[in-house]
Formats: structure tokens, C-alpha cells, sequence
């Protein structure tokens, strides 16, 4: 499997988004489940939102299941 520039760019950008969400809720002092599920919630909305602003429709997430 070849991975591309710009797939690895989306990969990283996907794992950003992640973080940020799981830093959110650790500053907020949540427990681990939180923590998962709040990471989750962002990369995943984080990516569609990055789909639709460059208008790649179906979106990642529902193109790739």
C-alpha cells in the first residue's frame, strides 16, 4: 500500500484533530472514556468539516467506511 503526500497530510490532519479534543477534555479533568470519545467526536468532525470546505463530497468517512 502506497501512501500519497497528500493522504498523509489527511492522516495527520485527522490525528490533530484528535489530539485537540483529547487535550480539550483533559484539561477539563474528564476520565479516560471521556477523553476517547471527546478525541473521536473531533477528528471525525474535524475531517468532515475539512471535506466540505474543500468540497470532496461523499466525505472520507462515509466514502471509506
Amino acid at each position: 500500500m502506497s501512501l500519497s503526500f497528500v493522504d498523509f497530510i489527511g492522516i495527520l490532519g485527522t490525528f490533530s484533530f484528535a489530539m485537540s479534543g483529547a487535550f480539550a477534555a483533559m484539561e477539563k479533568r474528564l476520565d479516560l472514556f471521556a477523553v476517547l470519545i471527546l478525541a473521536f467526536i473531533t477528528a471525525i468532525g474535524g475531517g468532515t468539516i475539512r471535506d466540505l470546505l474543500i468540497r470532496n463530497t461523499p466525505v472520507a468517512w462515509l466514502q471509506y467506511p
